[in-house]
């Protein structure tokens, strides 16, 4: 390793005059990390040293270092926790954004190192960065499932409520299609299924309109009243049928009313049923299938807000092409 480098994780001088740690640490990522024979980093040796300060700052910088062991397959961290310097293992402290050490890891898809943290420090809540994610949030929607699953193992107070826009780990899996993080997160609470984002979707609401069947068919299968909640709040708000109807999508229909066949008689705000959201936004194969359903005749027949009603005359005037 360079002597200078060296001498600057020992001492904890991040940087003066000539020496810019930042710089050292470019340049090594883009040529290989410099070790010692013992196959340590700069963070190992910081860690050693106990220099939280210069440890701070390389994981800030080069947060992969996080990742990187030496010959006896340890980790900076594992060393820090060796010494039973609790401050030294970083699992409280938050770097620029507000990130933990926990988020670094997830965010360089270190499994070893995410388990570590979240065994040394189990009872620490690992809240949320400055961006509103926390680490869970961040594996979730990563769809990073072996370090979701650490965290939910391992942590005994993981954060799950927190996320950009009131989101929970459980949106974020559901919105970005992860499905084994989704199932792992059902698994472990099956109440993240209720809760609501600032707009008032919950995760089922997101999963119709991803057309996520199996997921909503599992979801309904647990709790058929999720099917009548509202998404959305004040004056705008719809349900799940009309979400499905809005975003043309069947086959979510098809599961709604095979676990919830009366919800095809909800209305939204505007006093619209599934028909009407259907011909308003021209799903046309919506339209026919509604239209070809028993309940036909009372879609038909009902008014929205505006007295308008949702006609198959209606609907060719609106769909041009639609076979009525």
């Amino acid at each position: 390793m360079d002597p200078i480098l060296y001498n600057a994780a020992t001492e904890g001088n991040t940087g003066d005059g000539d020496f810019l740690l930042a710089d050292y640490l470019n340049r090594d990522e883009e040529n290989g990390y410099q070790v010692t024979p013992k196959g340590n980093t700069v963070l190992h040796v910081a860690a050693l040293y106990g220099q939280s300060g210069f440890v701070r700052q390389v994981i800030d910088i080069t947060p992969a270092l996080l990742c990187c062991k030496n010959k006896k397959n340890e980790t900076a961290l594992h060393l820090a926790a060796n010494k039973g310097n609790k401050d030294m293992t970083l699992m409280r402290m938050t770097y620029d954004g507000g990130d933990t050490a926990l988020h670094k890891a997830v965010r360089s898809r270190c499994v070893d190192t995410v388990r570590l943290l979240v065994e040394q420090d189990s009872d620490f809540e690992f809240p949320a960065n400055n961006a509103g994610e926390t680490p869970l949030y961040l594996a979730a929607e990563s769809g990073l499932v072996n370090c979701l699953s650490e965290i939910l193992e391992h942590c005994n107070r993981p954060t799950t409520d927190s996320g950009p826009c009131g989101r929970t780990a459980l949106h974020a899996a559901i919105i970005q299609k992860h499905l084994d993080c989704a199932a792992s997160l059902w698994e472990w609470n099956k109440s993240l299924w209720e809760e609501t984002d600032k707009w008032d979707w919950n995760p089922l609401h997101y999963a119709v309109k991803q057309g996520l069947r199996v997921v909503v068919r599992k979801m309904l299968g647990w709790k058929t009243s999720l099917a009548y909640t509202h998404a959305g709040n004040g004056n705008d708000w719809a349900t799940s049928i009309h979400i499905a109807a809005n975003e043309g999508r069947v086959n979510m229909i098809r599961e709604l009313l095979f676990h919830c066949p009366d919800s095809l008689e909800m209305l939204n705000s505007n006093g619209q049923n599934a028909l009407h959201v259907a011909i308003s936004n021209y799903k046309t194969v919506v339209v026919r299938f509604l239209l070809n359903s028993k309940e036909s005749h009372n879609l038909i027949d009902e008014p929205d807000n505006d007295g308008k009603h949702s006609s198959p005359f209606a609907c060719c005037l609106r769909l041009d092409k639609c076979a009525c």
